[in-house]
């Protein structure tokens, strides 16, 4: 577990807190419990859950589009790229056995969108704690370029937390469900420091060479503190900008209305501006379904 926590700990998080300690106990599981977990929370229960939602209201011709690894499309023009579980920077081990999301895998899908001609509107279907902070900024700019050309909806359908508000909120608008969770903007990062041993009796010292004391800062000292908390900051303020462009508003009414942190639930967070409507996944969908169609019919007249 101490390892686990280690490998989960060597970057910035844009997470829900409580989900850290979920995967590292997932990191820590010994292989056959993996794949059982994989079984139950990965990969087989996301391919049918999404098939199950989407097939309800988008028909029985939906499917995978080509070449990509998430995103389904209907015969409406509709691309769902869903966004399900924590969100790491490239496909790995936990995002496997967390049913997580590859943000890179998740930018080539929405690519593939943008540049497909039978897609005429894409829906970011939503429920995730958030994720690493490397490639938010980079896929949250793409869908923010990508917007004007093609009409993007995130819904949210059991959470948008932290990254995953992040990237919502770079498209053109946002739709929750009632309970929908938004927000938590803001980064963590979980500093290990040993202070007794191991289980094998050993205690690891790092000595960091003399011209670089802020490689390893001490968060148990006030200077190792400052220098990760100023580090932290600076990645704060970029998803606040990101935030405040791709919705309209300015950084300093995202830090008043926007949680501070916390978390909106879907009434309030329209509310607030976090969001734009509160309407159920078939009534995202038909819109998008609707729009797709004008579209396409505009597209023909041309």
């Amino acid at each position: 577990m101490i390892r686990a926590m280690h490998a989960l700990t060597a970057e910035p998080w844009a997470i829900r807190p409580d989900y850290l300690h979920v995967m590292a106990g997932i990191a820590g599981m010994d292989r056959e419990a993996r794949a059982a977990n994989a079984e139950t929370e990965g990969e087989t229960w996301r391919k049918r859950d999404l098939a199950a939602i989407v097939g309800a209201f988008a028909g029985p011709t939906v499917r995978r589009m080509d070449g990509a690894r998430y995103a389904m499309m209907t015969d409406a023009g509709v691309a769902i790229l869903p966004v399900f579980g924590p969100i790491f920077p490239r496909a790995n081990m936990m995002t496997e056995y967390s049913g997580g999301t590859s943000v890179a895998m998740l930018q080539n899908d929405y690519r593939l969108a943008q540049e497909a001609k039978d897609i005429h509107a894409i829906m970011l279907l939503m429920d995730t704690p958030g994720g690493a902070v490397s490639g938010i900024n980079a896929f949250a700019d793409v869908v923010y370029r990508g917007r004007s050309s093609k009409f993007t909806l995130a819904h949210v359908s059991g959470a948008a937390a932290s990254a995953g508000y992040w990237i919502a909120a770079s498209a053109n608008e946002i739709a929750t469900d009632k309970t929908g969770i938004l927000g938590s903007i803001g980064v963590v990062a979980a500093i290990p420091k040993q202070v007794q041993p191991d289980g094998s009796g050993e205690v690891v010292i790092e000595v960091v060479s003399s011209n670089a004391p802020n490689k390893r800062p001490d968060p148990t000292t006030d200077e190792g503190l400052t220098e990760i908390r100023t580090m932290l900051d600076a990645l704060e303020a970029q998803f606040i900008s990101d935030v405040a462009r791709a919705r309209g508003t300015t950084p300093t009414n995202v830090k008043q209305q926007f949680g501070a942190g916390g978390v909106c639930i879907g009434p309030e967070a329209v509310a607030r501006g976090m969001a734009d409507k509160v309407q159920s996944y078939d009534a995202s969908y038909s819109q998008l379904a609707k729009m797709a169609s004008n579209r396409k019919r505009a597209a023909a007249l041309k």
